[in-house]
């Protein structure tokens, strides 16, 4: 029996893998499906420049013909055969043959090329929305799978020390019943150590769900099927490639100064500039177009013959087009791209508004964290300076054991807290680092 136990936990330990914060990050960088799908929209829209001014490209196409009529068009078999001889060289084959073969070469431009300045103009303007809208996924990500991180992290930080706190309010328990049943404590005292211990295994309880679901959204963004676990201390977060963050100070007027260079922001400036484009191909619309073309065919009758003998033929044709009415299409079509281009302008403002507001909030949070943290440190060390007290008046028998046991079990709640405040803080300034540049 126990060997079928230790058989059914054996896929578990296999395939628990420890993973450190860059180590967590190459696996995202390789197989998040959201940056995924930016870069393939970045290719996209690459191709789609190519797309867009090919319409103003020349185009060039050749053909192949081949025709079987039922008589030719110049029936010299009922001619005498001396006029069949001097007359049929005169004629191309064309006219005398009843099989015809036709290869052909054309090519055709439009101008003025002012739309395909417009055009190009469009593509460009959509190429460089979707490397803004790469760089704003890539950054939500990151921060995402930070914060992710970060909380799994704290939740198995947090997990031990609720688990060396349930065994000690268990303790606790135990001997406040004992002292109970001897007289040496009141019923409250009693009752009060049973509660702690009830509430400790109701806190013990709801972190191991917390950290079974932040293992799981980590899971969910680095796109792996396989139980992980998360190694480090979150104190290492502290420093990063801007410094230590307990000594970086954010100024909110600064913070506030690049928003206009966040990409979502940059974004509605690309895409006004492509309404801007096409109020100009509108505009266009009521001017003259030209179309150029030529052809070049060659025709024969046997196409075995050399290449010479082909009967050779050019054509070049300019086609003049001046829209004089189109039932106010092109009217209502500028209006709507100057109705568009307000809009655009109006989700800016908007946008830009809500975006301060999201700041404002973000660094009220942060100055809020940042003194809290401050405190929590302190409560941290003084917490410990109690128990290490404590434990020194139980060795030398000044302190009862329950004594000792209620400093330790401050101890461990302290720490959570600190913790709980140091993750917060984290992640809050790794949200206001997208608004420095």
């Amino acid at each position: 029996m126990k060997r079928i136990i230790l058989f059914l936990f054996i896929p578990t330990l296999i395939f628990s893998k420890e993973l450190t914060f860059e180590e967590a990050k190459e696996i995202l960088l390789r197989n998040n499906i959201e940056i995924k799908q930016a870069e393939s929209k970045v290719l996209q829209a690459k191709y789609k420049q190519l797309e867009m001014v090919s319409p103003w490209i020349p185009k060039v196409s050749g053909s192949f013909r081949y025709t079987k009529l039922s008589q030719p068009q110049l029936d010299l078999s009922k001619l005498p055969p001396m006029q069949r001889q001097l007359f049929g060289s005169s004629f191309p084959p064309t006219l005398t043959s009843d099989k015809l073969y036709v290869a052909n070469l054309s090519i055709s431009e439009v101008v003025p090329l002012d739309k395909f300045v417009y055009s190009y103009s469009i593509a460009s303007a959509q190429y460089e929305i979707s490397k803004k809208e790469y760089e704003k996924v890539k950054r939500d990500v990151m921060i995402k799978f930070k914060e992710n991180f970060l909380k799994t992290l704290l939740a198995k930080k947090s997990l031990e020390v609720i688990e060396k706190a349930v065994q000690i309010s268990s303790e606790n328990y135990k001997v406040s019943e004992s002292l109970y049943h001897e007289g040496r404590v009141s019923y409250l005292d009693f009752s009060s150590a049973k509660i702690n211990y009830f509430n400790s295994k109701l806190n013990l309880f709801k972190m191991q769900n917390n950290y079974k679901l932040a293992e799981e959204n980590l899971k969910t963004i680095l796109c792996v099927d396989y139980d992980i676990d998360v190694i480090g201390e979150l104190e290492d977060f502290l420093n990063d490639e801007t410094g230590n963050l307990l000594e970086k100070k954010f100024d909110f007027e600064e913070l506030k100064k690049n928003i206009d260079l966040l990409p979502e922001m940059r974004m509605l400036d690309l895409q006004k500039r492509i309404l801007k484009n096409n109020l100009n191909m509108v505009r266009s619309e009521i001017f003259p177009s030209i179309v150029i073309s030529g052809s070049y065919d060659w025709t024969v009758d046997d196409y075995n013959r050399p290449i010479e003998e082909w009967d050779d033929r050019y054509s070049w044709s300019v086609i003049l087009n001046w829209p004089l009415f189109n039932g106010g299409s092109t009217f209502a079509k500028y209006k709507q791209a100057k109705e568009n281009i307000k809009q655009i302008e109006l989700s800016k403002q908007q946008a830009k508004e809500g975006i301060t507001l999201e700041l404002t909030s973000l660094y009220s949070t942060y100055l809020q964290l940042k003194d809290s943290l401050s405190v929590a440190q302190d409560m941290v060390e003084q917490a410990k300076e109690n128990y290490e007290v404590a434990k020194s008046y139980y060795l030398e028998g000044r302190s009862s054991y329950l004594e000792l046991l209620q400093a330790e079990l401050n101890f461990s709640n302290t720490r959570i807290n600190y913790y709980q405040t140091l993750c917060d803080y984290i992640i809050t300034c790794e949200k206001l680092k997208k608004y420095s540049y």
